[in-house]
Order: C-alpha cells, then structure tokens, then sequence
C-alpha cells in the first residue's frame, strides 16, 4: 500500500511538473553574437517565432535555430533556456556570425568586364559571407555565360582570409572557346539520310556562321556536350518510332578542325538493326472498361511495323478515357515481349487504375498582386468536377496564355476526405507591371512609322491602392507618328463584365492618314460586349461606332467626281454592328492548324446622327493544314464584302469603300490601286473579293520561305461582281521571326499575271512589313 502511494505521488509531481513546463511563458529572448561586427537585434527578432510574453514551446524554439541558421549568417547558432521563477523562462540564441566581405574580385574574365559581371551577383562588399547568396550568384554567372554561348565556361568561388573576420571573394573564371559545330556526320546510317538525321538533333552546323554578328546574337550553331546525351536520346526516338528496337548509338566523337580550333566535328557511330512488327496486342488490369472498348484506342496492329510514338499516342488515349471520370492517379504502361529472332514485339497495356477522385477546392498559390477570381474564373476544372487531367492541363494553358506568370504549376494534391482531390494552382507572377515600349515600323502600306505605346494585360481600374492592377483588365496607351500616318489610341478591356462571361471594351482613337489623293482624319470611340456561346471557340459580339471622319487636301480629278459627294465640314459616323465568329487556330500568332470564320454586319442610318444612310456585310474564312510534322503549312482563306445605301441610287461616302492592293490583300499590286477609276484616280469600290492561298516551308531556324497566290478585285456597285475582271497576283516572299520583334518580319516579291486594273503596268513588285520594338 505505501509502494502504491509513493507511486502515486511520484505520478502527480511528475505531472505538475510537465504542466509547470508546459504553461511557461517567455521572460525575454536576447541574442548572444560573437565577432567584432555585429547584426541588429530587430533583423534577428524577424526570423524567430519566440516573442516575451508568448508560451514557450519546444518545438518553435527548434524551429527558430534553424531559421536563424538557414539565413547563412551565421557558422553555428545555438540556444539557451534558464528557467526564472514564477514559471518565467529566458531565451538566449549565441550566435557566430560569418565573417564580412571586403572585396568581391573576378579573374579570368577576358570577354566581359567587371562592372558587367558585378550585376548578376547578389554578393556585396560589406555584407556578411552568405553560403546561400555565394553559391546563387555562382550559378547566376554560370547561366550569364551559357547565356551568351560559353557553354564550357566554369566559374568557381574562392574564399581568402583579409584579416580578422573578414574575407575576400574571388570568382575564378575560365571562359573557354565558344566551340561551333562544323560538320556532323552518322557512320552506318541506312534508314534515313544524314540531312534527316542531322536536323534531327540539337547539335546541328549553323549556315548563320556566314553572318557572324547576327550569329553571335543569336548563338546559333555552339556546340553542347550536354546535349549529346539527349542527341543520343533523339536519334534512339526516331528510329524507334520506325520499328528499330535494336537501334544504339555506340559512341560520339568529336575532333577539333585542324584549321580552325572553334569548330569541332561531331561524328555518330551508328548500330540501326533491323524493323520489328507489332505481333499480339492486349489490355490488362482494366476493371472499368472492357478490353473490346479500349483495343480501338490503340493504334498499332499485329503485322504493321512498330511504332515508339504510335504506342505513346496509345498510352495518352487510355489514360485520357479514364481522365474524363477522374481517375488521377491511373498509369498505362506498355509492356513489350521482343522476339530477336522473328524481329516481332508483342505489346502489353498494362492498366493500374487507381481510385476515383472529384474535385473538392482549387487553392491558389504564389500570386502577390493577381486577385485569385482572376485566376479561377479562368479555371476548365472546378470543385465538384472529375479530376480530369485533361481540364488540368487545358486550364494550365489557358493561365500562362493570360501572360501574367513566368510559371504555372497546377497538381492535384491530397484532400482530408477519401474520395477528394485538391486541385492546387501554384503561379509565379511575371516582373514588372507595366510594359513600356518604343518601336518603329515600315511597309509599303502605312510608309515608315514610330510608336511608343504604355501596357498591361493586367490592369484594375477599381484598385489604385495596388497602382491600379492585378484585375485582369487590358489597358493600353499608344502613340504614332510617321510619314503618312499618325495618331493615338487608348483600349480598354474588361474580358469579365460584373464577373460574368461577359467581355467588355471601350476605345478611343484619333488618327490621320495621307493616301495619294486625299488626307482622311477621324476621331471617335467604340465599344463592344462579346460572349462565347456553344463552346470556347465560338463567339458573338455587338459593338457601337461614333465617329467623326473629316475627308480633305482633295485631288481636283476626285472633287470633280464628288460633287453630288460632298465631305465639306466632315461626316459623322454613328454605327451599330454585330459580329459572329470561329476560331479554331492553334496559334494566333503562327497557325499550323484549325481555321477562323467570321461574320460581320453593320449598320449606319441618319436616325442614329449619322450623316449618311448605308449599311455594310462581310464575311471572311481561313483555314490551316500542315505536313510533315508541322514542316509544312497550307493556307487557304477569302473574304467578300460590301456596302451599301438604304438607296441603291446614291453611293456610299468614298471613306468607306473597298481599295485593293498591297501587302495586306493582293500581292503584285500597288497599295489601294485595285479599284474603280474616275479619270484614272482610284475611288474605291463598293463590293469586293478576295481570295488567297499559300505554303511556307522552313529555310533555317527563324527564317521561313512562303509560295502564294492572290485574287480579287474592288467593283462599283453594290452587290456586283464579275469574275471576268478578277486580279491576280503569284509570288514568293520570306517570314522571319526574332526575339526582338512581335510579329514576323514579311519580305513578298510579287507579279500580277492577271492585271484588269487600267493604268497599271504589270511588274514585279516588293511588298514588306519591318517592325522592331524595345
């Protein structure tokens, strides 16, 4: 019994005691810095949780030693605890600073300067040495080099005492050659030809060597030996998707040029084998659908050769069936049963379904100044929807096509309930809120022009505390200025009206343009609600046009003919219209595949304070094919039009006619000269047709060689149009795309082989369009 009773005491002093412990709270933290320069107190108290007057716990004090310690300021941080009376207890972290920097040095920099090098390191003369920053800024010069085409570059930091507590920091860096790839060549290929497989790979001989200055811009041709291996990779694709399973790459060897050390000769020893063919196909593992309804989904079949990218598009189109009923976690893996002998492949599906998931939130993560709707609202998959990873990744897409973030990470991610998916949006926001741009620009349509323009695709005109961004809205200012055309503008879009599907703009705009015969100056708004209907790629729009257009510096020849036309004073402009469109383009900028349609009709009456009474209807289509891998790529497309009076008798104002000619219509043609005359002075027409076709097919890199041919014509009466008098012009011109300009640079030389315009001598002709902008 006194055994029970010493236990028991022992019991409640030992549970007293943990209690005491546990309800101690913190007298005061103080910090305990050893060496001659030390940090102040406030920055320290800012990585540590511990505060007086707060509950000490274990568990955050451990915490913070390690956040003290991750600050890489310190060699060694250790923490003290002294228990004061009244369940009091005093924090004391001793801390052994790093030293300081004195001087930060570079050596072996032979291309780039000092100054230039000092920029990329966030390492400072004066700050203490930082493990985290050194080897960060290490790797920023690193990426400067390989940036500039010193792939072979090394940069290593040494650390040198200069004193008590203090050190010295030298970047010891050996630049190297930029060592080019010269010729390229594949010892027992038999299967494809060298040029296929050269182009096959990254390492590849640059024809740019020629130009050497844009060559060193661009750092075209380098040779990288950390490419090789993935070369390796590539050419083991290439043959495994024509049926070499066999295929291996025996060894690369690179030997320098005798004559010139900077290019190197990159030779691939080669074993292709022979074909296999596809023996038996089977599905396993499947519980959900039976084999008979996912054998079609497969696209190999028992005799045909083998396919490694056949087999892939397989895989993706299981997995993507089970996707849409949100099965995340399945995994198809293609088991292969080679026959070396019979050269045959029996192949496996093997299906791991996994369970079935909803969705139940959908966190965002990272974003600082973007409100999250923003981010939701353009989200495929939302709570209560299968975990699809096919609306996973479309809503990937769409949130990088905003062109706020640098990256967008979006994973489905554990939930408290079984059955339940997070799906969880990590975004990491571009620098810089505003976009600031100065350019200039030439084409035989608009002369040489200059723009300044200020931007941002992220814009809150409810939100100045935040510099009025971060909404999602589009604002942008511009200004031009050039020989025959000068103006500002100012466009605002709201792409969700009251948080509804529902897509907002409003423009301002004053613009004169000098064509040969007359100025034409106009300065009006308009404004437009649009909204998709039946699917993401269908829309309908309503807009409204009020405009004031002043036509002067008219010709005699044109004056004569406007007599019953008069533009004295100006014309006003009051116009609602609508438009229905379809766009299926996989890339607005470069399409390689889909088409647009679009539909327009407006109209313009006097009861709206419109000085004339017309009305205008058109219709335009392309669509694009590619071939060859997207090598390749057909365009075809049209557009036809006209405008007329609410009275067949009376024309319609000449600043709303159709002019055909130039780059942007028929090619071969001097700008705005296809059309009706008067006297031989061009005075538009009031229906007109085009038609257009053309194949680009890739020259080298960036550049792209482009085949076309054009047709048309501009009549004089509405709603006529005689195919007897079509134009039409044939040609060949070159697009050209570099990082410095926003849409392709179009050279066009052009002949019109069927000229009806009179007065219009039938030769070759140059069309260009030359933008740059900073």
């Amino acid at each position: 019994m006194n055994c029970i009773k010493l236990w028991g005491r022992a019991a409640v002093t030992l549970i007293l005691t943990a209690a005491s412990a546990f309800a101690a709270k913190v007298s005061d933290v103080k910090f305990d810095q050893q060496g001659i320069q030390q940090l102040p107190a406030e920055q320290l108290r800012f990585n540590i949780q511990l505060r007086p007057g707060a509950e000490f716990k274990q568990e955050i004090l451990d915490e913070d030693v390690k956040r003290l310690f991750n600050t890489g300021n310190f060699a060694d941080v250790v923490s003290e605890v002294k228990r004061l009376p009244d369940d009091q207890v005093e924090v004391t972290f001793k801390l052994r600073l790093k030293p300081r920097v004195t001087r930060v040095l570079f050596q072996g920099n032979a291309k780039f300067s000092t100054p230039e090098l000092a920029k990329e390191i966030s390492v400072m003369d004066g700050a203490l040495l930082n493990d985290r920053d050194l080897r960060e800024s290490a790797q920023k010069l690193r990426k400067f080099y390989a940036d500039k085409g010193y792939l072979q570059a090394t940069v290593s930091p040494v650390i040198e005492n200069d004193g008590k507590d203090q050190v010295k920091i030298t970047f010891q860096i050996a630049e190297h050659l930029k060592q080019k790839v010269n010729d390229v060549n594949f010892e027992g290929a038999t299967v494809f030809s060298q040029w296929d497989l050269r182009h096959a790979i990254a390492n590849q001989y640059s024809y740019l060597n020629w130009v050497p200055f844009l060559n060193d811009y661009l750092n075209r041709g380098l040779l990288n030996k950390q490419e090789l291996e993935m070369d390796k990779a590539r050419l083991r694709d290439k043959y495994h998707d024509a049926g070499y399973l066999d295929f291996k790459v025996e060894d690369i060897k690179l030997t320098p040029d005798p004559e010139d050390p900077e290019y190197v000769n990159v030779d691939f020893k080669l074993s292709e084998g022979e074909p296999y063919k596809v023996g038996k196909v089977s599905v396993s593992g499947s519980t959900v659908y039976t084999a008979e309804e996912l054998l079609p989904l497969i696209l190999l079949s028992a005799g045909e050769v083998f396919s490694q990218a056949l087999e892939q598009q397989s895989v993706r189109n299981i997995a993507s069936r089970y996707d849409v009923l949100g099965y995340a976690d399945v995994t198809v893996r293609p088991v292969r049963s080679e026959d070396y002998e019979k050269h045959l492949v029996d192949i496996d599906f093997e299906i791991v379904e996994g369970r079935k998931y909803t969705v139940r939130d959908t966190p965002v993560i990272g974003n600082t100044d973007t409100k999250t709707k923003v981010i939701l609202r353009e989200m495929a998959i939302q709570p209560g929807d299968p975990v699809d990873r096919n609306r996973i990744e479309a809503s990937k897409q769409r949130l990088m096509g905003m062109g706020y973030f640098e990256k967008v990470e979006i994973a489905a991610v554990g939930a408290d309930a079984l059955n339940e998916k997070d799906v969880q949006i990590r975004v990491q926001e571009k620098e810089g809120r505003y976009n600031f741009r100065v350019g200039a620009g030439a084409s035989d349509v608009n002369s040489l022009f200059g723009m300044a323009e200020l931007s941002t695709d992220n814009f809150d005109i409810m939100n100045p505390g935040n510099w009025f961004y971060g909404g999602g809205q589009r604002l942008r200012l511009q200004g031009i200025v050039g020989i025959e055309n000068n103006g500002f503008n100012i466009d605002f879009v709201e792409p969700w009206l009251f948080d509804l599907p529902l897509r907002f703009e409003l423009s301002g705009y004053m613009n004169m343009v000098e064509y040969d015969h007359w100025n034409e100056e106009r300065i009006g708004v308009r404004t437009s609600l649009s909204r998709r209907v039946f699917d993401d790629f269908t829309q309908i729009s309503i807009g409204y046009k009020f405009e004031h257009v002043n036509v002067n510096r008219i010709s005699n020849r044109l004056k004569e003919y406007m007599r019953t036309n008069d533009l004295d004073g100006g014309q006003w402009v009051s116009q609602p219209s609508i438009m229905i469109g379809r766009d299926t383009r996989d890339n607005l900028m470069d399409p390689t595949s889909g088409y647009n349609l679009n539909f327009f009709g407006s109209i313009t009456p006097k009861a709206l304070g419109s000085s004339n009474d017309y009305y205008r209807l058109e219709g335009k289509g392309s669509y694009y094919y590619s071939f060859f891998d997207k090598a390749i790529v057909a365009m075809v497309g049209g557009k036809i039009g006209t405008v007329a009076s609410f009275d067949r008798d009376d024309d319609v104002p000449i600043f709303e006619r159709y002019f055909m000619g130039g780059s942007d219509s028929i090619r071969g043609f001097e700008y705005r000269t296809v059309s009706p005359k008067y006297d031989g002075e061009s005075i538009g027409g009031q229906t007109m047709l085009l038609l257009t076709a053309e194949v680009t097919h890739p020259i080298w890199g960036p550049v792209r060689g482009a085949a076309f041919v054009d047709a048309g014509n501009a009549w004089r009466n509405s709603y006529s149009m005689g195919f007897s008098k079509m134009n039409v012009g044939v040609g060949y011109g070159l697009r050209i795309r570099l990082p410095v300009i926003n849409a392709p640079i179009r050279l066009d030389l052009a002949y019109p082989v069927v000229n009806n315009v009179d007065d219009e001598p039938s030769r070759l002709r140059f069309h260009f369009n030359v933008g740059f902008t900073f």
